[in-house]
């Protein structure tokens, strides 16, 4: 039985996926290296054979990662202390959760793709190797795929070391307009919008098929919370969930963004009861896309302070706009002024905020 305070949680949460009547927004407030958003770093990654991944530039294959011994990373919202007791864990109004790795390219990796790590920057890409649309045949089928199975894996130990502390979520899955980025190449994913229209519909069916798999193969692996599941920003639904997105959307018009490729972040969604399309503050000039449709059911917008001419004030309608029609989490940096100002202009039905450690006042 849950706690009382739990409950009420949840009913919120619940409450914020049919935008009902709401006091306050859900809220949680990061330090910056708790941070989803935190600037790149180095990263050490202990490998299966007891040594720690040395590999620059070069590709790795799936048998070298052991998920045992990297259960503990990346933790959202990050608990200030561990151990805390039996129970789901909760750091201000967001549920903790954890995931395979994020910096992995799964789907990728799963579609063909070799996995590059870059030990510097933290990062770790994939290379196109797709040369001929015509080949999407050779793409490997999924639930054959080394990645596949360590993926789901993972996610399995996730949940056995879990206690219930924490909620196990998708990791990060780029979605099928950045999948056909990946396995073709940016430049020749443009050129194939108007070259070979219908080979790149194939090349997006295979890559959507890839992704639901994916996000469903983890799910499979998590015990439900009442009846529901915890997306990766912390925030629980009544239901199946899952998180897409479109970055390389930027590239592209909204037209053809709407008629090339969210079809298929549609298919995405429509596959599970809820689900979250990510987009970047940046450009925004696909939303109406996002908003004409039942899916995405909610929608998030990663703040790019600073690195865009976009800043809170001006993306203020936008974000009045999304919620209209549908729920939205902000996340992102921001300074103290803007997150006063989001909780005084926006309504607080289905509106989710989590800012990291502030930025100076600007």
């Amino acid at each position: 039985m849950l706690a009382p305070e739990l409950t009420e949680l949840l009913d919120r949460h619940r409450g914020f996926w049919t935008r009902e009547p709401a006091s306050a927004p859900l809220l949680n407030v990061s330090e910056a290296e708790d941070s989803l958003f935190a600037p790149l770093h180095g990263i050490a990654i202990p490998l299966a054979d007891g040594t720690i991944l040395s590999t620059q530039g070069e590709a790795i294959e799936a048998d070298v990662i052991d998920p045992k011994l990297i259960l503990d990373v990346e933790e959202f919202p990050l608990r200030t202390a561990k151990n805390i007791g039996p129970g789901p864990q909760v750091v201000g109004d967001l549920l903790v959760t954890r995931a395979p790795l994020g910096k992995m390219v799964w789907v990728e990796a799963t579609l063909g793709c070799p996995v590059v790590p870059r030990l510097d920057t933290g990062s770790i890409y994939s290379e196109p190797w797709l040369k001929d649309l015509a080949d999407t045949d050779l793409i490997p089928k999924t639930e054959d795929n080394a990645w596949y199975k360590l993926l789901t894996d993972y996610a399995h130990q996730l949940q056995e070391a879990s206690e219930g502390q924490y909620q196990v979520t998708q990791s990060l899955q780029r979605g099928p307009i950045d999948l056909a980025s990946a396995v073709l190449g940016h430049s020749e994913m443009c050129f194939a919008v108007y070259d070979d229209p219908v080979g790149l519909q194939r090349l997006n069916e295979k890559a959507t098929e890839a992704f639901i798999k994916c996000a469903k193969g983890q799910q499979a692996q998590v015990t439900p919370l009442e009846g529901g599941y915890t997306n990766a920003f912390g925030v629980w639904s009544p239901g199946t969930v899952v998180r897409t997105q479109c970055d390389v959307a930027s590239s592209v018009s909204a037209k053809t963004y709407e008629e090339f490729f969210f079809p298929f972040d549609r298919e995405i969604c429509s596959a599970f009861d809820y689900s979250v399309c990510h987009t970047h503050s940046g450009y925004l000039h696909h939303m109406e896309v996002l908003l004409k449709d039942k899916y995405p059911t909610a929608v998030q917008v990663s703040l790019d302070t600073g690195s865009t001419p976009n800043t809170v004030k001006t993306l203020m309608p936008i974000f009045k706009r999304v919620l209209e029609e549908k729920p939205l989490f902000i996340m992102g940096d921001m300074t103290r002024d803007e997150l006063n100002m989001l909780l005084d202009e926006l309504p607080s039905e289905g509106l989710c905020i989590s800012p990291w450690a502030f930025s100076s006042e600007m």
